[in-house]
């Protein structure tokens, strides 16, 4: 199998697909019928973990999928910082395989950093997974940089990157180091949460949707003020994003960000709302 992967530079989100933390089965028919959607009106990448509803993220994804040709699709899941001991990493990965009913997983990622277990004991297992073919490629989620640059040396293929909150109004990946190193790499930064600011979790997702600044261009050039946001992060290089929605509209909006226009003068204005 083919170890290139490259992924949309807008994908979907899956937090909160089938639950929290804990599953939730109510919407299970709704929330299929959202990714069918977005399969059907373009999105390639899907962007889940075995923490999202414990694993029925997961399970909605693959009984999403069962109906399509999965190797037209590029799934990221990511392991339980509580599983990143060598034995609890291999079974964390058969277990997601099995949720998803798919026989690899295109890029699986370590989703937060745990100092109690070695990351070469955790690497030990990916690079495993990596020569059995049960995952693609190698990334980490939330690492900061001497934690990537550790992690990017012991991954015996090349590392694929980090996923991180970044967005128009959070930047501290371009302060800490993180993207430089990203792009000097060849590695992919993949932002999440791309409309929020620094406010964390429990802040609505809507810090971008508010900014004056924002929807002044929005209004300006016939788009969305989400759109505008999304187009900031989508255009740079090394940078994807997966917004989340199950609406069929933001979807579509969503995924139309890469393509609407933005001058050069107000990316001047947007670059400039966050210090």
């Amino acid at each position: 199998m083919s170890k290139q992967l490259q992924l949309p530079t807008i994908g979907m989100g899956m937090w909160a697909y089938g639950g929290g933390l804990s599953p939730d089965h109510t919407k299970d028919d709704v929330e299929v019928a959202a990714l069918q959607n977005a399969f059907e009106i373009g999105y390639r990448h899907f962007d889940t973990a075995e923490m999202y509803a414990s694993g029925h993220s997961e399970e909605l994804l693959g009984l999403a999928l069962k109906d399509y040709e999965r190797d037209d699709f590029i799934i990221t899941s990511k392991v339980n910082k509580e599983n990143l001991a060598y034995d609890d990493l291999l079974a964390a990965c058969d277990r997601s395989l099995k949720y998803l009913q798919t026989s690899y997983i295109d890029l699986y990622l370590i989703h937060w950093p745990n100092p109690a277990i070695p990351l070469e004991e955790s690497f030990r297992a990916l690079n495993q997974l990596v020569d059995s073919g049960k995952i693609r490629r190698i990334g980490v989620s939330n690492f900061d940089l001497p934690l990537l640059e550790h992690a990017a040396a012991l991954s015996e293929t090349p590392l694929f990157g980090n996923q991180v909150h970044y967005s128009l109004l959070f930047r501290k990946p371009q302060h800490d180091g993180t993207l430089d190193f990203c792009k000097e790499n060849d590695m992919v930064i993949t932002a999440y949460w791309p409309l929020k600011d620094g406010s964390g979790i429990s802040a609505q997702s809507s810090a971008a949707l508010n900014n004056q600044v924002v929807i002044e261009i929005a209004n300006r050039i016939s788009a969305t003020p989400a759109q505008v946001a999304i187009n900031w992060l989508a255009r740079q290089p090394n940078v994807v994003t997966i917004p989340k929605s199950s609406n069929e509209q933001r979807q579509q909006e969503n995924l139309a960000a890469g393509d609407i226009v933005i001058s050069e003068e107000d990316v001047d204005k947007l670059d400039g709302l966050a210090t």
